[in-house]
């Protein structure tokens, strides 16, 4: 019972670690994005 707990615990961690990287690298994505887009803006 005890080791099934902690399995279930550390597979529950590792997608939240796994869930907030993703957005982390989405985030940088999007900015990155927006500073391409500034760019061409000021192009202009």
């Amino acid at each position: 019972m005890f080791t099934i707990l902690t399995v279930l615990t550390a597979i529950i961690s590792i997608m939240f670690i796994v869930s907030v990287a993703s957005t982390i690298s989405a985030l940088r994505r999007e900015s990155e994005e927006m500073k391409q887009v500034n760019k061409h803006h000021k192009a202009f």
